[in-house]
């Protein structure tokens, strides 16, 4: 093992606790979030992702009533590798990402994961900075 192993795999450590900490335990559904006097859900880390009213109501205008059901939120953009794409799991994810931001829904890599670009997300999170976080793959 040389040096620079320890040093990798330590940064490597702490950038999944850092995740982890942000990372969702579990995701609601809009009607879910709607109904809620708590608008926060719980963390991977044990802390809190909360949700500002403001997004989700400006969602529940935007978002077509057969996705207010679905599970997404907060959406999880992952990054591909060193690239500038970012994945969407679920198809549903990548419904409600289109409809909010007002885009055709992104493509599917040959796994079935749906993929879009950072300068997309970038916009996504200043309209609706509640609604997604980025992970770092």
């Amino acid at each position: 093992m040389g040096e620079g192993w320890g040093r990798d795999e330590d940064w490597f450590a702490h950038q999944l606790k850092v995740f982890r900490s942000m990372a969702p335990a579990r995701r609601v559904s809009l009607r879910e979030l709607l109904e809620r006097r708590d608008l926060s859900v719980e963390t991977l880390g044990g802390s809190r992702h909360f949700f500002s009213r403001a997004d989700i109501e400006e969602a529940a205008q935007r978002l077509p009533r057969e996705l207010w059901e679905a599970r997404v939120f907060p959406l999880v953009f992952v990054r591909e590798g060193e690239s500038d794409l970012y994945l969407l799991r679920q198809r549903d994810e990548a419904r409600a990402f289109s409809s909010l931001l007002g885009i055709v829904v992104p493509r599917q890599t040959e796994r079935g994961e749906f993929y879009t670009y950072k300068v997309l997300i970038l916009q996504f999170l200043s309209k609706y900075p509640s609604l997604g976080l980025i992970s770092p793959g």
